[in-house]
């Protein structure tokens, strides 16, 4: 059952639930061919991705799915939003619907909890699409200066300061870039939050996302599992929360890098993008495997 305030036209998806320990996760499954798994940041949920999902699941297989706490998945007052314990439940939905030859595309904080999964599975994921993300920790790192106690300083300093504004007021200063994204669709991220008190435990856990844990040390020291995955990075450059200091390492960092720029954007691009993003991601996608192809004939 849907709730009201879902738009089905904006959201024309078939609903799917994988029963959790702590709750059942929602998530959704268009199309045929090869799979792509998009992986939502805060305070996002799949509804981010549907336009992209209109485009490509004419030639690939989406998956998109909701963390608990977010968008159509359960709240539960019990489970602990650790970026730990969203990692394990998203390995799950992927043990239970036993995909191959993945593309994963990662968003925010989603970075990480996917490619927790990548490290561990490497062989499953052929290939990487990355928006704006990070998955580091800075409690040695003096990239983005001394005073940023956060990953990326202004986005952990932000979420702080918001736990007592409303939904309306968060989303709002989070889409602040994106003009162009209508009161309707930014409400579907207010509702995607649940009550209010749901709400302050979720924006509570996402202070956790982006501070400085273990989790994300462990995940930086085991980074080479992931280093020579082809990876497209689509960069809104008008975000104010992950600074372009990020992109810079990324692209350091993975052996076959392709950057696109989006001078226009900014954190949400993909809200302004959608069509073009499906481009690039599906001649990318294209591109590799034909390489692969090659690389099998020789």
């Amino acid at each position: 059952m849907k709730p009201e305030w879902l738009d089905t036209k904006e959201y024309p998806f078939k609903s799917h639930y994988l029963q959790l320990e702590a709750g059942k996760m929602h998530y959704i499954d268009e199309g045929e061919g090869t799979p792509i798994v998009m992986i939502h940041g805060t305070p996002a949920w799949s509804f981010l991705y549907r336009n992209l999902i209109k485009i490509l699941r004419k030639k690939y297989r989406c998956i998109a799915l909701d963390l608990l706490g977010f968008g159509l998945s359960d709240k539960p007052d019990d489970f602990s939003y650790k970026p730990r314990a969203h990692a394990a439940n998203f390995e799950q939905l992927m043990d239970h619907l036993d995909l191959k030859n993945i593309t994963m595309l990662v968003h925010d904080f989603g970075a990480p909890i996917g490619f927790a999964y990548a490290i561990k599975h490497s062989a499953n994921v052929k290939r990487i699409v990355m928006l704006n993300s990070w998955t580091w920790s800075l409690s040695k790192h003096q990239t983005f200066g001394k005073t940023s106690k956060y990953l990326v300083g202004p986005l952990g300093k932000f979420l702080h300061s918001k736990l007592n504004v409303s939904a309306k007021t968060l989303v709002n200063e989070l889409f602040e870039e994106e003009e162009k994204v209508p009161e309707l669709i930014k409400e579907h991220y207010v509702q995607g939050l649940g009550s209010p008190n749901q709400r302050v435990k979720k924006l509570a856990c996402a202070r956790e996302l982006v501070g400085v844990t273990k989790w994300y040390e462990e995940l930086w020291k085991q980074r080479k599992q992931i280093q020579d995955i082809p990876t497209l990075i689509l960069w809104g450059e008008r975000d104010k929360l992950i600074k372009i200091e990020a992109l810079q390492r990324w692209k350091k960092f993975f052996h076959e890098c392709y950057v696109i720029h989006f001078e226009d954007s900014g954190h949400f691009l993909v809200e302004d993008n959608a069509e073009e993003v499906a481009n690039y991601v599906s001649n990318f996608i294209k591109e590799e495997e034909k390489k692969q192809e090659l690389l099998h004939q020789t």
